[in-house]
């Protein structure tokens, strides 16, 4: 989309875009830590432990990568493609720095989801065993597992 859009349109729909997004943060209890370029990253359980986190982010209709790319066109005409990456686990956070201070997550956790989305094909979501153990009850479809570099 970036090659045949000007930039400030791209700017204007990813705004569009996250406006939404954090619109449904708090009906799942989810903190969003970060958005850099298209990647909009989101934790749960930070404050407190939410033991179905998971499957509150997961209730019918709430988030749909394929509902999403009927409501919602890219700037080119094209639909939305988002690709989700879901893990859950222990990680480390805090705030890190003093010119421009951030909250920051770290460890596997943080990797492995960074995996999930980057290996996700567009319109889905990518999620690990310990996902799918969390949540049994959904529809998961295995891919036989994804090569990804740690």
């Amino acid at each position: 989309m970036c090659s045949s859009v000007e930039p400030a349109v791209v700017m204007s729909f990813l705004n569009t875009l996250y406006t939404q997004f954090d619109s449904l943060l708090h009906l799942h209890d989810v903190y969003k830590v970060e958005t850099i370029g298209d990647c909009y990253m989101v934790a749960g359980g930070l404050v407190r432990r939410c033991a179905d986190g998971v499957a509150s982010l997961l209730e019918p209709g709430e988030f749909d990568p394929h509902h999403a790319r009927k409501i919602m066109r890219m700037p080119n005409g094209q639909p939305l493609q988002v690709r989700v990456g879901i893990h859950s686990g222990p990680a480390m956070s805090g705030v890190v720095g003093t010119k421009m201070p951030r909250f920051c997550l770290f460890g596997d956790t943080i990797n492995t989801a960074s995996r999930c989305e980057s290996t996700c094909p567009p319109s889905s979501i990518h999620a690990t065993t310990a996902v799918r153990d969390l949540v049994p009850e959904e529809p998961w479809v295995a891919t036989g597992g994804v090569m990804v570099r740690v």
